[in-house]
């Protein structure tokens, strides 16, 4: 397909015509619905004063209301601040205010005052009559606001305001750095991402039904799953959050096919029998967002063989900078252990001083590609060819490119990227803190935080504890608060004055 236009453009023009290129818990959405509701939302936000160029936030877990609103969004040419559904109140107040948001988007558990106007979405209204009558229900509004326009359906002919070189949307990413940054993603930089991704299924998707679970905040979901895969022919079928054992019942039926996903929801799933056994129904599986073990892949591809599926499980490496996927194995080429080769990218393995290295050497991975983004947020576009991304690894003799550990400090968890630095500001909030470091420690090989705090207080180490993580909740996300808290009375140096992280770590 084009992709010299918006986002919107691209996606309709996929959908267009379809019977059904959405589902919800059974609630099917045509092509021409879902572009009649779309356009109902854009006409919406117009009417609230949205035009181009404006920021509108959103914070909606995956539902039919999230999808309709980051195009209606791109249609009238504002950007779409998609954000983590889990969010405190008061850290989605402060991006909202940091990127300008006009508008926020969100679900009726929003009870703060957000300091702009909102527009609140039950998020069951579009539930099948016998689901939404089981459904929790809010009968008032709980700070002033207006209801999302379900009841319209645009017949309207508005024109796509956005161009292929405009920002579409703001994603939050860790940088190369592991410093928490907003990132720029233009229209183009998204219809190539999909194209990207549409180029490793190497298959007709017209008959296939992909999991629509990744958050759409995440650019795997928002542009692999959504984008790419619904717009390539695929049927979206939409589920709020990540649900193990409805989601092995749908594969066992049939209603899901294809699963672009995080290793941790490969792992879960295949604690699932019915996952198992439905096994067989799979036509494509792809993995990103964190390192896949080769025994999970091992487990998945032996199992899937003996059902008699087509059915692989693929590694695949992306960033947001690269929107989603720029590394990924496929069908024909796929080699255990590595991340994959090259998908409408280059990359370049470099030492320190930015020199090639040679094959097989380690080095950092820097990569070149069209769906680059513009660059940060409140900072300059970006002017250099090649992105080093923070991450190390080589290129075997055969093309594979190998990821061999993190350069930057990023704790993944669930294939969410957690940032230290994010955790150890906010615990330096509080006025008895003098200094902290968060490292990750693992369970059961499960990832987890420790917080190391250094303080001159004098209240108990209970109190402290419980001050911090109640501070902590407020502020950061809730899979990124540490499982433990621990108070030191100064913490460890490097030889060049820096906290030793590695020591603190050692010392789990």
């Amino acid at each position: 397909m084009n992709v010299h236009c918006s986002a919107y453009e691209y996606f309709a023009k996929g959908v267009e015509g379809r019977t059904s290129c959405l589902t919800f818990f059974g609630r099917s959405f045509s092509g021409e619905e879902t572009i009649r509701r779309i356009g109902a939302m854009a006409e919406f936000l117009a009417e609230m004063g949205v035009t181009k160029g404006d920021v509108v936030a959103i914070n909606l877990p995956n539902v039919p209301e999230c999808i309709f609103t980051i195009y209606a969004v791109n249609k009238i040419g504002a950007i779409a601040f998609v954000t983590h559904p889990l969010l405190p109140a008061k850290a989605l107040k402060e991006e909202a205010k940091k990127v300008g948001a006009k508008c926020l988007v969100c679900p009726l558990n929003i009870k703060e005052d957000m300091g702009l106007p909102l527009i609140f979405c039950d998020c069951v209204s579009f539930l099948p009559p016998l689901k939404r009558f089981f459904a929790p229900k809010s009968r008032s509004l709980p700070v002033i606001g207006v209801r999302y326009p379900y009841q319209k359906l645009s017949d309207k002919e508005i024109n796509a305001e956005g161009m292929a070189e405009d920002v579409a949307f703001y994603l939050p990413s860790g940088g190369t750095t592991g410093e928490p940054k907003i990132i720029r993603v233009t229209n183009e930089a998204i219809n190539r991402n999909a194209e990207a991704t549409l180029s490793l299924a190497k298959r007709d998707l017209s008959d296939t039904n992909v999991l629509l679970a990744l958050p759409f905040f995440h650019g795997f979901g928002l542009s692999s799953s959504l984008h790419g895969a619904v717009s390539g022919g695929s049927r979206g079928v939409i589920f709020p959050f990540f649900d193990a054992k409805r989601i092995a019942k749908s594969v066992k039926k049939g209603k899901v096919d294809i699963i672009l996903g995080v290793p941790n929801m490969y792992r879960k799933l295949m604690e699932q029998s019915e996952f198992c056994q439905g096994i067989k129904n799979m036509k494509l599986a792809f993995s990103g967002g964190d390192t896949l073990p080769e025994s999970l892949k091992k487990k998945y591809d032996v199992l899937a063989e003996k059902a008699g599926s087509e059915s692989r499980l693929y590694q695949g490496y992306g960033l947001a900078e690269t929107v989603s996927v720029c590394i990924a194995n496929s069908f024909g080429e796929d080699k255990a252990g590595a991340i994959g080769r090259p998908v409408n990218a280059e990359v370049r393995i470099l030492d320190k001083s930015g020199e090639d290295v040679a094959q097989g050497e380690q080095g950092e991975i820097a990569v070149k590609t069209p769906c680059m983004m513009k660059g940060y947020f409140g900072q300059e576009d970006c002017s250099e060819n090649y992105l080093r991304t923070g991450d190390i690894g080589f290129i075997d003799d055969e093309g594979f490119v190998h990821f061999s550990g993190r350069k930057k400090r990023i704790i993944v968890i669930g294939g969410m990227n957690v940032y230290p630095l994010e955790i150890e500001r906010a615990a330096m909030e509080l006025d008895f803190v003098s200094e902290a470091a968060a490292v990750e420690y693992r369970e059961n090989d499960k990832p987890l935080i420790a917080l190391f705090i250094s303080d001159k207080s004098e209240f108990s180490e209970d109190k402290k504890r419980q001050t911090v993580l109640d501070h902590l909740a407020t502020r950061v996300i809730r899979y990124a608060l540490p499982t433990k808290v621990i108070f030191l009375s100064a913490l460890p140096r490097t030889p060049i004055g820096k906290v030793d992280v590695d020591a603190l770590s050692r010392g789990l």
